[in-house]
């Protein structure tokens, strides 16, 4: 398998070619001493031709040693081909066991439909399942950061109290600037300890149908949602990396970062609306003006969710004992009935067969009003409503689907902190959309509107920025999008087509089997995919995700030897010095004659700045990097293909000084005969 060649290349076995080793003669003709008296006590003639002997050897000599590098017998040194990846049955995907405990928390809403304002109250029922103990407890209130037109949204604290006995209060701070409310308990919360309280609070929502939470249209013309995400104080988490992580809402990216909990949500709304929420609806109860839904999760979540409405229109249909259903108003209707509900069990059955049995009895996909194309929840997504006037509607909304949807595996189920390493899900939602396209449309790059590669290849040229992937929101913000929907997905898929199908999928199936329901890292998904395939893969993960810049390559050197009918050449990675990590990856090679007849056509591994030699019989007259689909280089054009360059033969300066050499041989010959007698003669004289 190709990919093992690279292994002995990054734990530095790979030894450096031995110098070529010359048999010195046994027999010493002459003392070197005593020839140089004797040349310089020769006629002018003969010192002449002796000398152009000497310096002739010198020459193709040095000539040689600099024209031609040295190599050892190793034919993995001399040039590495690419092999198959052996084909094997999938695994099949399943459903992971839920261990450890989790926090609980029961959140029931009154909904004001004038005003657009709750009345909360949030029960919690907290666990400590840190190796430390605390004595305050942080909930994010992230409604006041969201963009509004003229309302701002807000989150107001009433009080918090005991849950056993709500005549004792808890002490509480809020943080407006930061979005953040500190709970102080009542005593110490030690590890793997509960506590219970219940925070009562009124949300007021923003309005225009700009933020991930709003209420925006009009009853008049059917179109008036409310969208309630982010709209009860959010429990924070706490890790070894940044103790307890307490970030702002941030306009850039998805700055969200929950742990698992389960909930039981009950909504109050008046009785002619109707209601799409995070979990599955086990109660209703009518009142005489009011409806009281309540939703039960079943299994943990990292938040909830609901959007309500007296206009929607629904669709359902039960997929694997899932109820999906589809929410849309009533001028949504010729693009989205039918057609989203299809593109949503086409995406929900492709993943759950892909990655991992989805556990919950619901997944709601609700239309929306939003700047963003989409936003993901646990148990229900939603898609921007404006996609009605844009062009190709049918097109955005099952990509919205399709991207949106992958969320319920990366990011619900499998979670990640989205402010440090928010390219993590948003990598695998991309990859999985354009795996959706690959397998429904049979093309990967179907929903790329401008093609990754290209973006990927020129954007240095094009924005003159470093692009590390592996970095938080704060360090990418200009340039986060570009990182975690172009970047990142592409260099997933390149991984793919190195490692093979068969390795990329188990890896992971793994990956969703061992993190479903925690919290998961770069290195955790690196980890699985090293799991599966037995060996290091710091030589992807480190250069792809760590370096701030892609290989330059250029040839310094190409070099035919005649004599040994060897091809030598070195191929150099410009952005070596400015990156952290040696990229390594297959590159088809073409060697090519003076009519342009291909004499070599096979891939090669370029370990950043390589040497490596190819026997040949022909004399080869250019050599030519191709830059097909799976090769990522730092471009200055989208045009450019491939990378070219003449070879440098060296018959020419060899034909003369053969023949210098050829026409000095018997004059030095004479030369040296003449010397040897004159020895001798003094010899015997002495």
């Amino acid at each position: 398998m190709d990919i093992f060649l690279q292994i002995s290349y990054w734990k530095n076995i790979k030894k450096e070619s031995e110098p070529r080793l010359i048999k010195k003669d046994k027999i010493k003709l002459i003392n070197i001493g005593y020839l140089i008296v004797m040349i310089l006590k020769m006629k002018n003639a003969y010192r002449l031709f002796l000398i152009i002997l000497i310096t002739s050897f010198s020459i193709y000599s040095v000539f040689y040693m600099i024209c031609l590098p040295n190599f050892s017998d190793s034919s993995q040194e001399k040039i590495l081909i690419s092999e198959s990846v052996p084909t094997e049955n999938f695994k099949l995907p399943k459903m992971a066991s839920i261990e450890g405990n989790f926090s609980s928390y029961n959140l029931s809403v009154i909904l004001d439909e004038a005003t657009s304002i709750i009345q909360g109250n949030l029960s919690v029922d907290f666990y400590n399942n840190d190796p430390v103990s605390f004595a305050k407890l942080p909930f994010h209130l992230y409604l006041s950061g969201m963009e509004f037109e003229s309302r701002r949204g807000n989150i107001e604290i009433l009080n918090v109290a005991k849950a056993d006995n709500p005549d004792v209060a808890f002490t509480f701070e809020v943080d407006s600037k930061n979005q953040i409310m500190w709970v102080t308990l009542d005593t110490t919360l030690e590890s793997f300890q509960r506590v219970s309280f219940i925070i009562k609070f009124n949300a007021i929502l923003p309005d225009g149908g700009i933020d991930r939470a709003n209420s925006h249209g009009e009853d008049s013309n059917q179109s008036r949602i409310y969208k309630f995400s982010s709209f009860y104080p959010m429990p924070c988490v706490y890790d070894k990396f940044d103790g307890w992580n307490i970030d702002p809402y941030l306009e850039v990216g998805d700055p969200f970062y929950f742990d698992m909990a389960y909930y039981h949500l009950f909504v109050e709304v008046p009785n002619e609306m109707v209601v799409a929420a995070t979990g599955n609806l086990t109660e209703r109860i009518n009142n005489s003006n009011y409806t009281i839904y309540h939703f039960d999760t079943i299994y943990p979540v990292r938040e909830v969710t609901f959007s309500t409405s007296k206009w929607f229109k629904v669709d359902s249909k039960v997929v694997n004992g899932v109820n999906i259903s589809t929410y849309y108003l009533p001028k949504s209707k010729p693009i989205w009935e039918d057609n989203a509900l299809n593109y949503g069990v086409n995406a929900f059955t492709l993943y759950n067969e892909t990655f991992g049995i989805y556990p919950y009895p619901t997944f709601n996909i609700v239309e929306e009003y939003t700047y963003y194309g989409g936003m993901e929840y646990p148990n229900q997504v939603y898609i921007t409503e404006s996609i009605d006037y844009w062009d190709y509607p049918q097109w955005f909304l099952e990509k919205i689907i399709a991207h949106e949807t992958s969320h319920q595996w990366w990011y619900n189920l499998v979670g990640n902190d989205e402010v440090d390493w928010g390219f993590l899900d948003e990598m695998l939602a991309c990859w999985s959309t354009d795996y959706y396209a690959e397998i429904y449309h049979s093309d990967w790059k179907y929903f790329q509107h401008e093609l990754y590669i290209d973006e990927v290849r020129t954007y240095y040229e094009e924005e003159v920025l470093p692009n590390r992937i592996n970095q938080s929101i704060y360090e990418c913000y200009t340039i986060y999008w570009y990182i975690a929907y172009k970047k990142a997905p592409l260099i997933l898929e390149k991984f793919r087509n190195s490692i093979g199908d068969v390795n990329f999928f188990s890896g992971l199936k793994l990956y969703f089997e061992r993190y479903q329901y925690k919290i998961a890292l770069l290195s955790d998904l690196q980890q699985c995919f090293e799991d599966i395939i037995g060996t290091s893969l710091d030589w992807f993960f480190l250069p792809w995700f760590d370096n701030p810049y892609l290989p330059s390559y250029v040839f310094t050197s190409v070099i035919y030897d005649l004599y040994q009918s060897i091809l030598y050449i070195t191929v150099e990675d410009l952005n070596e010095v400015n990156n952290n990590y040696p990229y390594s990856q297959q590159i088809p090679l073409q060697v090519f004659d003076a009519n342009g007849q291909i004499l070599f056509n096979e891939n090669v591994w370029i370990n950043s700045t390589t040497t490596f030699s190819i026997p040949m019989t022909p004399n080869p007259t250019e050599v030519s990097l191709i830059y097909n689909e799976n090769v990522l280089v730092q471009l200055s054009s989208v045009e450019i293909d491939s990378l070219k360059a003449g070879v440098e033969n060296p018959v020419i300066v060899s034909i003369i000084i053969i023949i210098i050499i050829a026409c000095s041989a018997p004059v030095g010959l004479l030369i040296i005969f003449k010397i040897i007698r004159k020895r001798k003669k003094i010899l015997i004289e002495n």
